[in-house]
């Protein structure tokens, strides 16, 4: 049997020893997280919390800078399937803090997708909403299911 892939909303501005909803600073926020993780979990194992580096993991790292991607919800819905489709066990989505990544860091990170929300500024916590939100819509186009097109 196919293992199912797993997937982690990396936020890096989170300290791990705390949780989840410690690391947000709006309730509101963390609250529309989580639930966009609890329909993510619908369709595969999915949780949020601090980054942590692993082997057989796809790593898409949300940011606006130079190099980063802009996708509509079809084509990331796209790119999505061919991660799952690559036999990795995770997806990390990780989410910058206030301050993005160092050069040093998205190197170590060596993402396979650098996404880009547009050339807007979103607060930090926000931008983990929308991620969430539109892995959670890739999953509906990929199910075919009426979300996307519904909306």
């Amino acid at each position: 049997m196919k293992d199912i892939m797993k997937i982690r909303f990396s936020l890096a501005w989170a300290e791990g020893s705390k949780a989840l909803d410690k690391n947000f600073k709006s309730r509101t926020i963390c609250s529309l997280f989580k639930e966009y993780l609890e329909r993510i979990a619908k369709f595969m194992p999915c949780e949020g919390g601090a980054y942590l580096p692993k082997e057989r993991s796809c790593v898409w790292v949300c940011e606006r800078e130079k190099g980063s991607r802009t996708m509509n919800s079809e084509d990331l819905a796209r790119a999505f399937q061919q991660c799952m489709n690559s036999g990795v066990q995770e997806l990390q989505v990780v989410i910058g803090g206030a301050d993005g990544f160092t050069a040093g860091e998205l190197e170590k990170m060596n993402p396979a997708l650098r996404w880009s929300f547009g050339p807007m500024t979103l607060p930090h916590e926000l931008a983990s909403v929308v991620a969430a939100e539109q892995i959670y819509r890739a999953l509906t186009i990929i199910h075919h299911q009426p979300y996307h097109s519904g909306h």
